[in-house]
């Protein structure tokens, strides 16, 4: 078991932070730099990835909100809530393990920059 959630580990690390896909890189670049920059001592680290997989979340919605052309006939407000139900849909068919995935992923990366700050901070 243990194996099987750091491959998801990996692989999420590598579908995020590692792909050629750079407006998501810097909208999980953004949200992990956002979150270790508001953060003040590591007993932080859980509510800041939370809020890092949040600003995330919400990146990759408005980028493909203003992404994608309108339809015919289709209203803002009316795409936007469309954009909101499919980004929900997807959000409620990834499985726990992959939600696992991504928090344990943005943690690391939260904690090696908060490590950074720290230590450049002493001197």
């Amino acid at each position: 078991m243990l194996s099987q959630i750091l491959a998801d580990v990996k692989g999420t690390i590598q579908a995020t932070f590692l792909t050629g896909d750079w407006v998501g890189l810097v909208i999980a670049f953004g949200a992990v730099l956002i979150a270790s920059l508001l953060m003040r001592r590591g007993g932080q680290v859980g509510s800041m990835t939370l809020l890092a997989l949040v600003l995330f979340a919400l990146g990759g919605v408005l980028r493909n909100f203003f992404k994608a052309a309108p339809a015919e006939g289709q209203t803002q407000s009316g795409r936007a809530a469309s954009q909101i139900s499919h980004s929900w849909d997807q959000f409620m068919g990834l499985p726990a393990s992959q939600l696992l995935a991504y928090f344990i992923a943005f943690m690391i990366f939260i904690l090696i920059l908060f490590g950074l700050r720290s230590v450049f901070n002493r001197g």
